[in-house]
């Protein structure tokens, strides 16, 4: 279905005239979970808003009050359904469901409901005990569509545990698996967000001298991260390589610190390690110049450096209220080989906070910078190997 029939099937489970547009949103997102984190969300919304008006479903407010104006396109914050008699809808035809499904014989379906769980009722009738197979492989089996069950974990019959994935559906999410390399033997991981800052450390751990102290370097982002972190326990497993720390070093904004908080939680559900920010990289990023971006509100921005560790928090919001943030690309390459000394233990320099922070680079520890040597370890030797959790 597409946004726009999901969003027509939405209205006629409303009686009153007028429906919020949020309400139509969730329905269109119920069937797509990209949708919500898509840089086109608001354009797909507009669009389907556009075909309920073309189909003659809806009519769109006129004064600006009824519009969302905080970005392009605009969005309307409600919309009326057309007056008029509605064609009455035949009453939906008996049907019986097997044991498992009894709940929906106690439940007024919408059509929407009854598409998604015909099919595996006739599933759960013909082959009870078929294999478990990953979600699309069953999401195209059941209804010749990958996508159909996309974001299924959010429909309201599986949040209330009445519809049960794994029981009813025979299938198991496979989310994209973190990009992980195991580049020494030491048992931690440090996952970065930024593909240019992942390659800048990436470089740097090749040149370490010590590669005993080094661990695995992980590359995520997003929500993409919180799906994949439980299939970095696989190649834990894989390689026998367990590890004791999991750091996260992001972009100091809402969204990454955010992401750093919904992953540890995430992380700590599947038996794995809870992921601590990179105090120490957290740090050299808050000494490099900032951008501008709007101003968070004060209480989303006090939750989210929760996460940081304490020296640094106060900085952070004062940073993240102003209207500021920093994005890891404002520490390259140099001012990471200054920040990280080979004289020192690698892991406290990545995950703990420092009393002090020289402030541009100390002409005296010129040769203790990390960089390439004759003596280092070549980029493509066996301490560096690429594994899909």
């Amino acid at each position: 279905m597409t946004p726009a029939e999901r969003m027509a099937v939405r209205l006629t489970q409303h009686s009153r005239r007028r429906v919020d547009f949020d309400l139509l949103a969730a329905a269109a997102e119920e069937g797509d979970s990209s949708l919500p984190t898509s840089p086109h969300r608001r354009s797909i919304l507009a669009a389907a808003a556009g075909e309920l008006v073309s189909r003659n479903l809806v009519t769109l407010p006129r004064g600006k009050e009824g519009w969302d104006t905080s970005a392009v396109p605009p969005l309307p914050r409600w919309v009326s359904q057309t007056a008029g008699p509605r064609p009455r809808q035949r009453p939906a035809a008996l049907r019986a469901w097997v044991r498992e499904l009894s709940f929906a014989s106690r439940l007024r379906l919408s059509p929407a409901d009854r598409e998604l769980l015909d099919p595996i009722n006739s599933q759960l009738r013909d082959t009870p005990q078929t294999e478990i197979l990953p979600l699309a492989e069953r999401s195209y089996l059941l209804y010749r569509d990958e996508k159909r069950l996309s974001g299924i974990e959010k429909n309201h019959l599986v949040k209330s545990g009445l519809l049960d994935i794994t029981a009813h559906l025979r299938a198991r999410p496979t989310p994209p698996p973190l990009a992980m390399f195991e580049i020494g033997s030491a048992p931690w991981m440090l996952i970065v967000e930024n593909s240019a800052t992942f390659a800048s450390l990436r470089e740097v751990l090749h040149t370490w001298p010590d590669r005993s102290q080094i661990g695995w370097l992980a590359y995520g982002s997003g929500d993409q991260l919180v799906a994949s972190i439980p299939t970095a326990a696989d190649a834990f497993e894989e390689r026998d390589h367990p590890v004791t720390d999991i750091l996260l070093y992001g972009d100091l904004d809402i969204d990454g610190l955010e992401c750093g908080q919904q992953t540890s939680a995430r992380s700590v559900e599947v038996g794995l390690p809870p992921v601590e920010p990179a105090g120490g990289l957290y740090q050299a990023l808050l000494e490099m110049p900032p951008r501008a971006l709007a101003p968070t509100s004060p209480k989303r921005v006090k939750a989210a450096i929760a996460w940081l560790p304490e020296p640094i928090r106060a900085r952070a919001e004062a940073l993240l209220t102003s209207g500021e943030i920093l994005r890891q690309e404002a520490l390259p390459l140099p001012g990471l080989r200054q920040h990280l000394y080979c004289g020192q233990p690698l892991l406290p320099q990545l995950r703990d906070v420092r009393a002090q922070l020289p402030h541009g680079p100390r002409r005296s520890d010129v040769g203790n910078w990390v960089g390439r040597s004759e003596n280092a370890a070549p980029a493509g030797s066996d301490h560096d190997s690429p594994a899909a959790a």
